[in-house]
């Protein structure tokens, strides 16, 4: 089995030092850059202002949670409760705190995945209106947060 698969990659290897230096046919787009872009000013007008809010917000949020829930583990603590207790009370604060490196991992990905769909596909969003590729990312990372409730909601219940 791993003779096949390195005769494979020596094949494919081969093949592509072999066409390295070829130059690939591109076919001219009549199209005027300015009035139809495929990401449209806009987006970036708009969305990195709110993106970077968004990133702030989250993290203020989650610092202030932190040291809240903390505050919160120290008076329990004081006033004696069994650990028990704790461990029950804080189950589903200390499950979203593990999993907060996969929703950034799925928000990464999904982004990833619409850039590379945007870009294997811009020959046909040439003439399209640009809220097509925003759509295509909205698409991606909605999809990317649905599989990290699903995620959620199964590992806390």
């Amino acid at each position: 089995m791993q003779r096949k698969i390195l005769i494979t990659i020596g094949v494919l290897l081969s093949n592509l030092i072999c066409f390295a230096q070829n130059k690939v046919e591109t076919h001219t787009l009549n199209y005027d850059r300015e009035s139809l872009k495929i990401i449209p000013d806009k987006f970036f007008e708009i969305g990195i202002p709110l993106l970077i809010i968004f990133i702030l917000l989250n993290t203020l949020i989650a610092v202030l949670k932190n040291r809240a829930e903390h505050q919160l583990k120290l008076k329990m603590i004081d006033k004696g409760v069994s650990e028990d207790a704790l461990i029950k009370i804080f189950k589903e604060s200390n499950l979203m705190a593990k999993l907060q490196p996969l929703k950034w991992f799925l928000f990464i990905f999904g982004t990833a995945l619409a850039l590379l769909c945007i870009h294997f596909t811009r020959d046909f969003l040439v003439n399209q209106s640009g809220y097509l590729a925003v759509g295509i990312f909205l698409l991606f990372i909605s999809a990317a947060f649905f599989i990290y409730y699903n995620i959620l909601s199964k590992k806390i219940n």
